[in-house]
């Protein structure tokens, strides 16, 4: 092709001179054209990569964790004050309209405590269940009735935190009763502590205690007793003085019942230790056998009947998925 253009041009011109300089500029052309492809080469080769799009530091993987922890909090304690102002206003209902219809307990029974409060526990001390709990259980309150039918029953909770199952058999028209430990509810009248002011106790209840009608009087007989994933949280040793409450007061033919958590609790931050005794289930039955109140092999109670353990409220743990973390127990007095 570069042959054809020449001749053309040496034919319309009739010299060679044109022709000479079309070469001269060729090859300039080409000699630029070598320069810059070697500048290229080594303008790539010299050329640092393409900056990588800015990632997260350290600082500032910190400062986002602050703020998702910061607005978790605000809302925990949104979202608490929240319930402890409904809960106010329903205790308030409760206590206008037991005001006008008389329909709470206004009898005072008497309750004697050798230890008042258990001030030496952690639960007392580092309280948590004790400031945040208040299990309730209609469902439960029905399987007892159905268990004793065609009679008014006595209930008495141990553990009892804010005193929700003693209100619940109250409501179907039972006598139930409580005792916590700590007194960290009773002072800040929590629950249903202001409410129930006759059917509400404190004392340890590892030790000797007795809940009477009158002065002098023989100790209320009842037909259940529960303990909430209690038992855990006494220790060993002390566990005979619980069982001779119970027997103290367990009617003929009554029934213990509750649940029981299988694994630690414990609070890094205070140190508290909650749960003292962690047994597996083998020995908590063959405990309850020597101390004369043998867990029932068999029963009329259904899983979902049990307050604890059955995922009853949004932060119960539920014994049937997980049977590593606790299980249920009805026992039955001799």
């Amino acid at each position: 092709m570069r042959t054809r253009i020449l001749d053309l041009i040496r034919r319309a011109t009739g010299t060679a001179a044109l022709a000479r300089r079309f070469d001269a500029v060729e090859a300039r052309l080409e000699a630029l054209a070598g320069t810059l492809a070697q500048l290229g080469g080594q303008l790539a080769a010299q050329a640092p990569p393409p900056a990588p799009p800015p990632g997260l530091t350290a600082a500032d993987r910190d400062a986002i964790l602050h703020q998702v922890n910061y607005t978790n909090h605000n809302l925990y304690l949104h979202l608490k004050e929240a319930m402890r102002v409904r809960e106010l206003a329903n205790r308030d209902l409760l206590l206008a309209i037991d005001r006008l219809a008389r329909i709470l307990p206004a009898t005072p029974m008497v309750f004697e405590a050798t230890k008042p409060v258990a001030v030496d526990t952690d639960d007392h001390l580092f309280p948590w269940g004790a400031a945040q709990d208040n299990t309730r259980s209609p469902r439960f309150v029905a399987a007892c009735e159905r268990h004793f039918p065609g009679r008014s029953l006595t209930f008495l909770d141990l553990g009892c935190s804010g005193g929700g199952l003693v209100l619940d058999f109250i409501l179907r028209g039972h006598q139930a009763f409580g005792v916590e430990g700590s007194d960290a509810p009773q002072r800040a009248q929590r629950a249903e502590w202001r409410l129930l002011r006759h059917n509400l106790f404190t004392g340890d209840i590892t030790c000797p205690f007795t809940l009477r009608p009158a002065a002098g009087a023989p100790p209320v007989a009842c037909d259940v007793i529960s303990a909430w994933e209690v038992m855990e949280h006494i220790a060993e040793a002390d566990l005979p003085g619980l069982f001779d409450n119970l027997h103290r007061h367990l009617a003929p033919d009554g029934l213990f019942i509750g649940s029981i958590a299988l694994g630690p609790d414990d609070n890094p931050v205070t140190g508290a230790r909650y749960h003292r005794t962690v047994q597996p289930q083998a020995w908590w039955r063959a405990r309850f056998a020597a101390l004369g109140l043998p867990m029932l092999e068999s029963h009329d109670f259904a899983f979902e009947d049990f307050c604890r353990g059955t995922n009853n409220g949004p932060i119960d743990e539920n014994y049937r998925s997980n049977p590593e973390i606790g299980f249920h127990f009805v026992a039955r007095r001799p």
